[in-house]
């Protein structure tokens, strides 16, 4: 304990007679790692071209092989790619022929029920609107609309 206390000490004291060199190294290091990163990945990105162009110079037989397999690779990528294309557009057609279907029997079930007066009609209201063909909601019903007043010269028509 007696000896890590005077290592402590020692220490210490070398450090705080040189604190401020360290301070300033530090702030150095700090201010221009991103420039050292950036020359360290350049270095290295050159290293390994050189390197991979020196064993495929040498080898032509292992670079033809690298390319085979990358084109062959690709080739499944794309096998794959118009294999789930080919799935969600079968999907999307099934999705549309159910709709028409869901249309189809909806239709059929209105008029079925609007067909036969002899039988309580189910339906509490009038044909769904939703159904009807040319109806906007914004616009409104189509049985009435918007009929501006007629306009005379005097303001309540009186002038003859």
């Amino acid at each position: 304990m007696l000896l890590l206390n005077f290592y402590f000490q020692m220490a210490w004291a070398y450090i705080a007679s040189v604190g401020w060199y360290i301070v300033a190294l530090i702030g150095v290091i700090w201010y221009t790692y991103p420039y050292i990163q950036d020359k360290y990945t350049n270095w290295k990105i050159k290293k390994d071209e050189a390197e991979y162009a020196a064993k495929y110079h040498k080898n032509s037989d292992l670079l033809q092989q690298r390319l085979s397999a990358v084109e062959a690779s690709r080739q499944k990528m794309q096998e794959q790619y118009l294999k789930s294309t080919l799935i969600a557009k079968e999907k999307e057609e099934e999705r549309k022929q159910k709709k028409k279907e869901e249309v189809s029997n909806l239709l059929d079930d209105d008029i079925m029920s609007q067909g036969s007066k002899d039988e309580p009609s189910t339906s509490k209201g009038p044909k769904s609107k939703a159904l009807r063909r040319g109806y906007n909601p914004l616009m409104g019903d189509s049985s009435r609309g918007y009929r501006p007043p007629k306009r005379s010269c005097c303001g309540k028509g009186g002038c003859g």
